[in-house]
């Protein structure tokens, strides 16, 4: 009975990769079909997804590397820290991934 309940064991263990695996082949095997999608899918994503973060990732690095971070979450501390639990540390990286965030909409 005890290795009944083992080979269970390793079979739910072993099924998510088992699933990729076999995903993977099907791609090979059909790969005829599939390469236009994958080419359609890394021009969407040179064309539109690069541009729009690229900025933001810039504009990160910036600010990351001056004082700047430190001191807005220094005058942000006394908003967050109850609103949301966020360390001082924190406050700047939230705040400023929720302005991306509504950016976005507009």
């Amino acid at each position: 009975m005890q290795k009944t309940n083992i080979y269970v064991l390793k079979l739910k263990r072993n099924l998510i990769p088992l699933i990729f695996l076999m995903f993977t082949f099907c791609l090979l095997i059909f790969s005829k079909t599939n390469l236009p999608a994958v080419k359609n899918g890394l021009a969407l994503f040179a064309n539109s997804v690069i541009p729009s973060l690229l900025p933001f990732f810039i504009a990160t690095e910036m600010l990351m590397h001056t004082n700047i971070v430190n001191q807005i979450g220094y005058m942000l501390n006394s908003i967050m820290k109850p609103l949301f639990n966020v360390s001082r540390s924190r406050c700047f990286c939230f705040c400023y991934g929720i302005n991306f965030w509504i950016s976005s909409w507009c």
